[in-house]
């Protein structure tokens, strides 16, 4: 979507229109799923003559050395698989070997007996989250970036939902839907990617739920005591861990 018009805020006011009030903003790489970009590349990307996977480089690149945005990094790691394998050899790999987050699905049904509507929030592709999300079982709505390919079906670049920079700018997503009389109850994440959804949601009075212990794990413990405080976030690696959290805190609203 352009950044200079008011079409990815219109799209997402557009989503929001067939939700609930009450929003919980998941991230899916990493935090509802193992991350896809990372199996994909681990099975098919290439490896460098140094002997260590491309991948691996791009990722450092943004988030340890910032040599590169989120949205580059994510294009380059995208651009070596889609040298290796189709879009369709990729989703049949995946629904042979990918997995789910355990304690996923019973969390977010419990949010929806609560009467809150689980958002995916995604810096992937729409056109592997979706078909992934059906196979899994999964029913969110989502916003995500995508892949543009040519009239002959060769790769040519990502569409950003906003722009190179951010790829997703989740916390403005967040910001929106409060503005618009929307609730963020909570949200979840385990990147770099996503520590402006989780200020934006701590800010709102959320609860941040940080998946293992990557850079959003890393975020909110160099952050307690200052933009999120000690019972405002907690670290997961199965849902059921968080369920007794996010229902006190829908008691709290």
């Amino acid at each position: 979507m352009n950044d200079t018009s008011t079409s990815q805020q219109d799209a997402w006011l557009k989503m929001l229109a067939g939700c609930s009030t009450d929003l919980f903003l998941l991230d899916l790489d990493g935090t509802v799923w193992g991350d896809i970009l990372v199996v994909l590349n681990e099975q098919f990307g290439p490896v460098d003559p140094d002997g260590e996977k491309r991948w691996k480089k791009h990722d450092r690149a943004f988030k340890v050395d910032g040599t590169m945005t989120n949205g580059a990094h994510l294009e380059a790691e995208y651009r070596d698989l889609l040298e290796a394998k189709t879009i369709d050899e990729m989703i049949a790999w995946l629904k042979e070997n990918h997995k789910l987050v355990p304690g996923v699905k019973n969390f977010l049904a419990f949010l929806r007996s609560m009467g809150v509507t689980p958002v995916a929030v995604s810096n992937g592709s729409l056109q592997i989250a979706v078909p992934m999300l059906k196979f899994h079982g999964v029913e969110m709505p989502i916003i995500a970036n995508s892949l543009r390919f040519s009239d002959d079906g060769m790769f040519e670049a990502m569409e950003f939902v906003h722009n190179e920079d951010d790829g997703v700018r989740k916390g403005e997503l967040a910001e929106i839907a409060a503005a618009n009389g929307y609730r963020v109850i909570g949200c979840a994440g385990d990147s770099k990617g996503d520590v402006c959804m989780a200020e934006a949601t701590a800010k709102l009075g959320g609860l941040v739920l940080a998946c293992g212990d990557g850079g959003l794990t890393a975020w909110c413990e160099q952050n307690e005591g200052s933009i999120v405080s000690a019972g405002s976030w907690l670290t997961y690696d199965d849902f059921g861990q968080v369920t007794r959290a996010v229902q006190a805190r829908l008691g709290g609203f």
